[in-house]
């Protein structure tokens, strides 16, 4: 079934199709007919030449209008018709002029009126009808140049006939082929009203990409100028050009940019009618920064928050949430417009992308600002103190400083010497992976006897990740602090000076005392005397660790570095102190390896280190314990320990025990006290020989102090 209805709609197509191609195979045979109709017909010489111009013409017309694209057709097309209309009724006029000789014949036109309907011409229907309104015509003239004035039976009326008949269907093609232009025409309009109606929306269409694109080109110009500034005034200023410019200013009278200011707003209005609204600009802030999500209201009047607050003349809303930096809403940017409907979802989308990168620019000035104030407040800083600031790059280059660390490195005196030793501490802090160092700094002049004294403090400066470090070296003037310290270890060196030569006669008296040189002692005399003795002979233990200690500080204390066996001045030590650990019940054991290489050191500083060690390892260990020197061999340096089963020290207290005049509480015992020095001028020993001091305990177990002398000594003397 579905086959059959299939070849009968490509039949139809096929006949449709080939309609065209029969009617013009069909018109050169009509032709044909014709011209033989024309041969068989004995024609005057005037009939035969105006029959030939007749087709010349009418085939030039067929031709003008078989070309559509010539110029001749658009220029002459509507002439044409009047043309042919012409020369039809000037043909017809010379057949009517020449009926006697035709007057057995079908009239000719009839058969032009055939073939003109069957080639469907058009702008023609009164060529169409000349030929059939003088058909009539003809045959009565024929029959009056024929000498009979009515028809006849036998021949005019079947002419008639014929003629009319010939006529009629002429007239029927001719009307058929005008219902089927009519029906083409009525096509053609209905395509052509259907067309204007697709332009008219490619127009709309064009239209609003038009506009779309002027959106998009204000809101691309407008992030353009809105992130080429640094200033939050411009910022805000550019954010409401843009708004502009984006949404037209037809549909704009009022733009507010509203940034969350604590537990309110701050409201930045542009009002065209100088309108104040903190009150509906809050609440549309507030629910935009809520719901973070676009608010369009075409209708403020029926809004219930806004009803009572927003001027009557403002009707439509757009308000879109402002994101400054990181994390949710904290402003809004909203538009107000005096036309109902005014914005649409479209204009909410390109002013939320407005708004996210008006935050960015926002949160960038910012930024900007702060940096700025911060900048400025450093720049003050270090314009301000009273401490040089130098900072150097990994090749010890200077990249920063302030006016006083310039002028310091400026001094034509004093700036390349401490050029140098900047330069030295940078590399030594740099090589040593310290992160901070500190040393005192000393240029002196020959004219001068004091010089000049800065205490320097480096310490490195990680910028980023990539590159090395820099450091920072903070220079402080502490000279009048170094002539204080002078005049103070000058006065306490000429006390302690004047006390001990008191003491010393006093002392040599009790001794000739105790030995009997002054007469018998009582038992209760001698006991008292010795008493006396202990504590004069304390009390000059007591002034001479002071003045040790001053003149470490004054930089006085010399060293003389010599080559020396170590393991020997351990044994000399041990030896000589042996006694007093046994009056303490305490065993003093020497582990130290006999076979230590010899290496530069003062042996008599190094001495006083192992002395003191000792002494307060016995006052601070039990009866009963045992102290234990021992010794490592490493590849650049020795290291000797001094480990007790004392009280040990808390963890606390363990970074405090090298401060000078600082005792640990629980190592003070009725073994004696001491002033806090002893460590203090040890470590300043230790450190004068380039090497290092620390010590490890645990509280309740005993104290280990060690001390690590490098096998190649440079420095001479403890200073700095």
């Amino acid at each position: 079934m579905a086959a059959g209805e299939a070849i009968t709609t490509r039949a139809k197509n096929w006949a449709a199709l080939e309609r065209r191609d029969v009617l013009r195979v069909a018109a050169p045979l009509l032709s044909l007919l014709y011209a033989w109709w024309l041969l068989a017909t004995p024609l005057s010489p005037v009939i035969g030449g105006f029959l030939v111009l007749y087709g010349i013409a009418q085939l030039s017309l067929v031709f003008i209008r078989r070309r559509p694209r010539s110029i001749v057709y658009t220029a002459t097309l509507p002439t044409t018709s009047w043309i042919a209309v012409g020369i039809d009724l000037l043909f017809a006029v010379l057949l009517l002029g020449q009926a006697q000789i035709l007057g057995r014949a079908v009239y000719p036109l009839y058969i032009l009126l055939a073939i003109r309907a069957l080639a469907s011409y058009r702008r023609l229907p009164l060529a169409m009808i000349l030929p059939f309104l003088f058909g009539p015509v003809y045959i009565y003239v024929a029959s009056i140049s024929g000498g009979r004035p009515s028809l006849g039976p036998m021949s005019e009326w079947p002419l008639l006939a014929n003629s009319l008949g010939i006529g009629v269907i002429a007239i029927w093609a001719m009307s058929f082929q005008q219902r089927v232009n009519t029906a083409l025409r009525h096509e053609l309009r209905a395509e052509r009203m259907g067309r204007e109606a697709r332009i008219g929306d490619l127009e709309r269409s064009a239209n609003d990409l038009r506009a779309r694109m002027r959106q998009l080109h204000a809101l691309e110009e407008g992030l353009r100028v809105i992130t080429s500034t640094l200033s939050l005034d411009e910022v805000l200023s550019q954010i409401v050009d843009s708004t502009v410019q984006m949404l037209g200013t037809s549909r704009v009278h009022g733009i507010v940019l509203s940034l969350q200011q604590g537990a309110g707003y701050e409201h930045r209005m542009f009002m065209l009618d100088d309108q104040r609204g903190d009150a509906w600009a809050s609440s549309l802030a507030r629910r935009a920064i809520t719901q973070e999500v676009p608010i369009i209201i075409t209708s403020a009047a029926q809004d219930a928050e806004l009803a009572d607050t927003i001027s009557q003349d403002l009707v439509s809303v757009l308000c879109v949430p402002l994101f400054v930096g990181d994390g949710p809403a904290q402003g809004a940017l909203t538009v107000v417009s005096r036309g109902p409907a005014a914005y649409s979802s479209s204009d909410a989308r390109h002013l939320t992308a407005l708004s996210m990168q008006a935050g960015i620019a926002i949160n960038n000035a910012e930024l900007h600002s702060r940096l700025r104030q911060q900048q400025q407040l450093l720049q003050a800083v270090l314009r301000d103190i009273n401490d040089g600031l130098v900072v150097l790059d990994e090749e010890s280059q200077v990249v920063v400083t302030n006016p006083l660390g310039q002028a310091m490195l400026e001094d034509g005196a004093r700036g390349p010497a401490l050029a140098r030793q900047l330069e030295a501490m940078a590399t030594r802090l740099r090589v040593e992976h310290k992160p901070t160092l500190i040393s005192n700094l000393h240029f002196r002049q020959e004219e001068d006897d004091i010089g000049q004294y800065y205490q320097a403090y480096a310490s490195q400066v990680r910028y980023n990740d990539t590159d090395a470090p820099l450091v920072a070296i903070v220079l402080h003037d502490i000279t009048e602090q170094k002539i204080e310290e002078k005049s103070r270890s000058e006065f306490i060196s000429m006390v302690a000076h004047e006390l001990r030569n008191p003491l010393n006669s006093l002392n040599g008296f009790i001794k000739v005392v105790l030995r009997g040189q002054a007469g018998a002692l009582t038992a209760l005399q001698n006991e008292f005397l010795t008493i006396a003795d202990g504590q004069v002979e304390l009390l000059k233990s007591r002034i001479s660790e002071f003045l040790e200690y001053n003149r470490v500080e004054a930089g006085r204390l010399v060293l003389d570095p010599r080559l020396n066996d170590l393991s020997l001045l351990v044994t000399a030590t041990v030896t000589r102190l042996s006694l007093q650990a046994q009056q303490n019940g305490l065993q003093l054991v020497n582990d130290v390896n006999i076979n230590l290489p010899e290496f530069v050191f003062d042996s008599e500083r190094i001495g006083q280190v192992l002395n003191n060690l000792i002494e307060n390892a016995i006052k601070a260990t039990p009866p009963g314990g045992s102290i234990t020197l021992f010794s490592e061999l490493q590849a650049d340096e020795v290291v000797l320990h001094v480990c007790d089963t004392g009280v040990g020290i808390p963890k606390e207290e363990q970074a405090k025990i090298f401060q000078r005049f600082y005792r640990a509480h629980n190592r003070s015992s009725s073994k004696g006290n001491h002033l806090g020095l002893g460590l203090t001028i040890c470590q300043q020993i230790v450190e004068g020989h380039q090497g290092r001091m620390w010590v490890e305990s645990e509280e309740g177990e005993g104290s280990c102090f060690s001390f690590a002398l490098p096998l190649a000594q440079q420095e001479i003397s403890v200073n700095n």
